[in-house]
């Protein structure tokens, strides 16, 4: 979990998990089945079409594009109660175990 300061209230946003072993999709896939409306963030800002004319290549960032293959957001909202939270806790330790 994330290390949160006694003297700070967070206002959470996104809650991004790396999934490794180039099993991103596959997690999302049956996530997304099981109606757990994951994410996917994250891309690196040179692979947007707008910076295409520019001359970025894939490769340019190895780290930034290697922990995009691998992030995938969980859902995180004001309203998301606990049993939804154990929810998707106990999917997604399902799928990856």
């Amino acid at each position: 979990l994330p290390a949160q300061r006694a003297y700070v209230t967070p206002s959470w946003h996104l809650y991004p998990v790396r999934v490794r072993d180039g099993r991103r999709r596959e997690v999302y896939e049956r996530m997304r089945a099981a109606g757990i409306g994951v994410q996917v963030n994250y891309i690196p800002a040179y692979w947007h079409p707008v910076f295409e004319d520019l001359g970025y290549r894939r490769g340019l960032c190895p780290r930034a594009e290697a922990y995009y293959a691998e992030e995938l957001s969980l859902p995180l909202f004001a309203d998301l109660s606990d049993a939804e939270q154990d929810r998707v806790v106990e999917t997604l330790t399902g799928i990856l175990t």
